[in-house]
Parts: C-alpha cells; sequence; structure tokens
C-alpha cells in the first residue's frame, strides 16, 4: 500500500509538471494550483489521477486529461479518459479510473461472461448488431465506438462499450473509448462524440483565463448568431447572392446543400446582431433512401422482395421520397411470393448522423409453387387457366415496328429473370443478338396472341439478353442454346406470376439426373385461340437419345411426349419442369431440367423426339444472374 501511494504520487508530481507547465491552466487559484469548473482549487497534483477531487469532478474528465496521454506509459495504466493510475489497476476488482474503464466487463469480464453480454446487448437485433435503450437496432460493425452518436442516447459510445478498445496508431482515441482518425484531431470540428478531440490543452486552442478576462468571438459570430459549419445554411441576400459571414445587417434568405433540409424560417432580417425571427434556421442531414447504412448507392426501399411502411413522429408518411427526417423509422413485410424465417422483418430507423441505423433484410423468393388444380382438356394436353404454369410466359417481337409477333416461350427464374433458347433471341445472319429493344416478355399470357389480352396479362421491356459467348446458331447444331433475358422491372409476383425452382448437381451426376423424368412442358395450342395448355412427357438422358438423334449436342438432352400430345412450333425456349422434393423436408415443388431447343417449322408440330438444352451445363451463367437479381430484391 506504502508502495502504492508513493508510486502514484511520483507519478502525479511527473505528468503534471509534463502536462500543465506548458499550458496556462491558472485563474484564481493561482499557479500552483488547479481550477476546477465550479470555481474551487485543487492542488495540481490531484488532478487526472483517477480519483474526482474537483466538487464538479471536472478534474477527471477527458478534455482535462486527454491531452497527457502521451506522458502515460508502463508500467503505469492508462485510463480511456486520459488518467494515469498505478499500473495493477486494470481488473483487480477495484475502480482506480474515475470512469470505470479499468473494470469494465469486455475488458475483465470471462470468456462466458462477454458471450452473455453481447446476447443480452444484441437482444432481438440481427447477429452483427446491438439493441440502443432507445429501442432501435444499429450495425456494430459499423456504427459502434466511431465518435458519433447512432443510438441517439450516446449508448453505442460509451465507456461500458468502447473503454477497453485499443486504437490502432495512426488514430485517435476519444476520452470514451472511440477511435477516429488522427487527422480528425484539433480541426475545430468535434468528432468525437464527447468532444475530447478539440480539447483545449489537447490543441493549445486557449488556455483557461483569469474570470475577468471575455472570452475571445469568432469572426463568424460577430454579427447575427449562426449555427456551426456542418448545421448552417447558405446565406443569400434577395438578389441570389451569397454572402459570408459576419451578417451584421441584411435580409437573408436560407437553404441547405442536396441531403440536407432547412430547419426554421426560410429567410430573416439581421440587425443589432439579431435576428428578426427568434429561431435560427439551420441545416440538418436527412437520410438518402437511394443510400444504404454505409453511404453507398442503393435503393433501400424498393427491392422486389419487400415492402415498405414509413413513420415519422407517430405519422405514416411517403415512403417514395427521397429523403427522411432523423427518426423515420421503416418497417417491411415481405411481398407476395416470398418468405422469411424470422418472426417479422428487422426495422430500419434514421439516425441523427443522416445515415439509416442497418440495411435492409431481404425475403427469400418462394418458388416451384403452383396456386390451383387443375382441369383436364379433351384434346391432346391439358388446356389449363395460367395458375397451372405460373412460371411459363411468352416472347414476343417487334421488328416491323407494327406489332408484336409471339416467337418463342420461356421461364421466369425470379422476378426480373427470364431463361429461354439462344436461337429465340439470335440472328443467323448477323450472328448476334437481336436489339433489346425489340423485345416484350408478358407473363400470365393465356392466349397466345399478343392482342388477346386478359386483365392477367403483365407486360415488361428487356433491359439486357446473356447468350454463352460460344454460341453459334445453326452453324455449330444450337450448342449452346440458351439464354437469359434480364427485365427492366420486375414482375410483381401472384397466384398466375410465380417462379421455378433450379437446382444444380456436381459433374458427375449432370447427365443421369435429366434420365426418365416424368414432367410437363409449357406452350399454346393450335386450336381456337390458342388457349395456353401443357403437355406431359418423359426425358432421357444424352446417351439415350444418341441412339436415335445421332447429331445431338453433347449439352442436350430428349423428352418424348405422353400419348397423343405434341411440341408444337412455338414451344421453343419453354421449360421443361417435373415436381420433386426438396431438403427442407416433405415439401413438393416443380423444378427445371431443360429449355427446349428443337423447334419444328412454322405451324407444324413434333411428332419424335424433342431436344432440349440442360441446364446443369450452365450453372455458373444462371447463379450469377440470380445472384444480380437478389441484389436488386
Amino acid at each position: 500500500m506504502i508502495f502504492k501511494y508513493t508510486a502514484s504520487h511520483l507519478l502525479r508530481i511527473c505528468l503534471i509538471s509534463l502536462s500543465f507547465s506548458a499550458k496556462s491552466v491558472y485563474g484564481a487559484c493561482g499557479a500552483t494550483k488547479f481550477e476546477c469548473d465550479n470555481g474551487s482549487c485543487i492542488s495540481q497534483f490531484e488532478v487526472c489521477d483517477g480519483v474526482k477531487n474537483c466538487p464538479d469532478g471536472t478534474d477527471e474528465t477527458g478534455i482535462t486529461c486527454v491531452s497527457q496521454r502521451e506522458h502515460c506509459s508502463k508500467p503505469f495504466f492508462q485510463c480511456s479518459y486520459g488518467a494515469c493510475v498505478i499500473g495493477t489497476a486494470s481488473c483487480n476488482g477495484v475502480k482506480e479510473c474515475a470512469d470505470g474503464s479499468d473494470e469494465t466487463l469486455l475488458r475483465c469480464g470471462t470468456d462466458d461472461d462477454i458471450r452473455d453480454f453481447e446476447r443480452r446487448l444484441q437482444g432481438n437485433c440481427q447477429i452483427n448488431e446491438i439493441k440502443c435503450p432507445s429501442k432501435i437496432c444499429i450495425d456494430k460493425t459499423k456504427y459502434l465506438c466511431d465518435g458519433k452518436d447512432d443510438c441517439g442516447d450516446g449508448y453505442d459510445e460509451s465507456v461500458t462499450l468502447c473503454g477497453h478498445l485499443d486504437c490502432p496508431g495512426y488514430s485517435f482515441k476519444c476520452a470514451n473509448g472511440a477511435c477516429i482518425s488522427k487527422t480528425l484531431a484539433c480541426n475545430g470540428k468535434n468528432d468525437c462524440f464527447d468532444g475530447t478531440d478539440e480539447a483545449p490543452l489537447l490543441c493549445n486552442t486557449t488556455s483557461r483565463p483569469e474570470k475577468d478576462i471575455p472570452l475571445p468571438e469568432s469572426r463568424d459570430q460577430l454579427g447575427c448568431p449562426l449555427p456551426y459549419i456542418e448545421e448552417r445554411p447558405i446565406l443569400k441576400d434577395r438578389s441570389g447572392t451569397i454572402l459570408q459571414p459576419p451578417i451584421v445587417r441584411a435580409t437573408v434568405y436560407f437553404s441547405c446543400h442536396p441531403g440536407h433540409f432547412l430547419e426554421g424560417p426560410e429567410s430573416s432580417h439581421c440587425a443589432n446582431r439579431q435576428w428578426s425571427l427568434h429561431i435560427v434556421p439551420k441545416c440538418v442531414k436527412y437520410c438518402d433512401a437511394l443510400r444504404d447504412s454505409s453511404g453507398h448507392s442503393a435503393d433501400l426501399f424498393n427491392g422486389y422482395s419487400t415492402r415498405p411502411t414509413c413513420v415519422f413522429n407517430g405519422q405514416q408518411v411517403n415512403c417514395a421520397e427521397r429523403y427522411h427526417p432523423p427518426g423515420t423509422e421503416v418497417t417491411f413485410v415481405c411481398a407476395t411470393g416470398f418468405q422469411t424465417l424470422q418472426t417479422s422483418l428487422p426495422s430500419i430507423k434514421c439516425l441523427s448522423s443522416g445515415y439509416w441505423s442497418r440495411d435492409r433484410v431481404r425475403c427469400d423468393q418462394e418458388c416451384g409453387q403452383i396456386a390451383t388444380p387443375l382441369k383436364q382438356f379433351s384434346a391432346f394436353g391439358y388446356s389449363v387457366n395460367n395458375t397451372a404454369v405460373p412460371w411459363h410466359v411468352g416472347i414476343y417481337v417487334n421488328h416491323t415496328e407494327l406489332n408484336y409477333n409471339f416467337v418463342c416461350g420461356g421461364t421466369l427464374l425470379t422476378p426480373d429473370v427470364v431463361i429461354t433458347a439462344a436461337h429465340c433471341v439470335y440472328s443467323d445472319v448477323s450472328s448476334q443478338v437481336y436489339s433489346v429493344n425489340t423485345f416484350l416478355v408478358v407473363a400470365a399470357k393465356l392466349y397466345r396472341n399478343y392482342n388477346d389480352r386478359t386483365n392477367e396479362d403483365r407486360m415488361q421491356e428487356v433491359q439486357d439478353i446473356i447468350v454463352p459467348p460460344h454460341y453459334k446458331g445453326r452453324e455449330d447444331n444450337y450448342l449452346n442454346d440458351l439464354a437469359l433475358i434480364i427485365l427492366k422491372k420486375p414482375y410483381d409476383l401472384s397466384n398466375v406470376i410465380r417462379p421455378i425452382c433450379v437446382a444444380f448437381s456436381n459433374y458427375a451426376e449432370r447427365e443421369k439426373i435429366n434420365n426418365a423424368v416424368v414432367g410437363k412442358f409449357a406452350g399454346w395450342n393450335f386450336e381456337d385461340k390458342r388457349e395456353l395448355q401443357f403437355v406431359l412427357a418423359t426425358s432421357k438422358a444424352n446417351y439415350e437419345c444418341a441412339a436415335t438423334l445421332k447429331d445431338i449436342s453433347s449439352d442436350k438432352f430428349c423428352m418424348y411426349p405422353t400419348g397423343k400430345a405434341l411440341a408444337c412450333q412455338g414451344d421453343s425456349g419453354g421449360g421443361f419442369t417435373a415436381e420433386r422434393g426438396t431438403s427442407s423436408g416433405n415439401a413438393v415443388r416443380h423444378f427445371l431440367y431443360g429449355v427446349i431447343s428443337s423447334a419444328p417449322n412454322a405451324g407444324q408440330c413434333a411428332h419424335s423426339l424433342i431436344t432440349l438444352t440442360n441446364i446443369q451445363y450452365f450453372d455458373v451463367m444462371i447463379k450469377d444472374a440470380m445472384k444480380q437479381s437478389v441484389f436488386r430484391s
């Protein structure tokens, strides 16, 4: 105990002489005393020693002590706010630091204690988030201990969560433990939540003056008062000329930079260092719905897998607005055709910093499900309502600018990705893909003719067409006959518009997975109005087909319709699908196996085997397009 007292006393003498002798901090108390903010006087040896000796505790604050960090080295222990105490202080069960940073749970707790604390800290938020006392969830990898009050109550910048941190050499450690860039210290702006990066003794901006010496005023504040830089509006006169402070006498019109919005009057008159209106306008940074929580470009609200509701001050507001004030909360539900394993989707909130508290959580696509049972048709196949094959779409082309004509079928993989045959979108004459502007994709199409419409028809324009790089069409016997169509806008899913499921096998199973599969394909018949129908069929692997089809390409398999059903011209590009179980249990869904490649001549139907492109050979291409689609969800 005697050694501890002696060492601490010597340490304080050394540190005070280094820290305060070069900086005038004395006022009415004299050169050998420290003046507390409330006017009390204590010995300089009692400053920044871990014990609050001032009645108001101002001898043990970050503003007072952060500047002496460089003088506190081993074997002594440095408190988060800068005080220097005996080296055995850390985790000895006694709070030697005034802020308790030597005994925080995250510094001293066992692994089990820390895991339990982190579980309680997470609450019902996501795994990478913490729940603030204000009930909002924030991403701890982005917002914890970054110098900004993202919780709105300072909890994310507290010594409890930040006091144990060791900041790297290129950063500055705030008194609460948060780490900011070293270049932000003493830049005239508070970048630490507690303002310690602008502490007077650290930055040599002022000394503690005698009480009768007035503090110097900023030149900007010599006229009518204005907010500090980040909240200061653009100042203009009546003619629109930008004014520079100080504003002494003028009628001023206020505006803000994009992304910031004016709180207060749009104009006011300055005279005698007072505005004519009591409220001084300021610019507040709003959250941008076209930026994610990191500030990167993203349509935060309008992914196709969710539907948002926006509330501000208890009132529902328009989510279509780009900018939203701090405090706006956005809740989400899954869109039709999507699901989540969570009880509910987490909400996001606009923080006071002008950033969103988290990114939107997407819902998962439900695929391969049929809404209603089928009805039998008396002809060759089954004529159906469009709920029976909700993933089947029609692809229409307009080469003459007179009307759209049907060209092929296709299958919906996601709300904005369609898979079809490459020969449907490719010109053998020019050896290139037709212009995307010539195509239109129609979902829930009951009648094939473009002009025979129902209320359920949904049309989308084409954004992009992707074909395998080595596709050569007829020249190469339609090897790689597969294409992906990316739509400009996603479909809203419904009972008549739903995506198919896809699954990919390992290399050894690419062939046999398509052998002896009993499934169906969709198309439009040649009777009456050319109604949508599906045809039952059974598939054969490539090696089985080769006995009959000598020139079949290596990426193909074949199928033969059941009974009198036929595959007719126009069925090309459509998908061969079959029911199968899923890994999630007993659920049975419809999966895509192949895309019809062989196309009979116009007005004809195939009476023999039909060739299909095996999607297993294009797994990378398909997965990449679907992954990009998920980013848009």
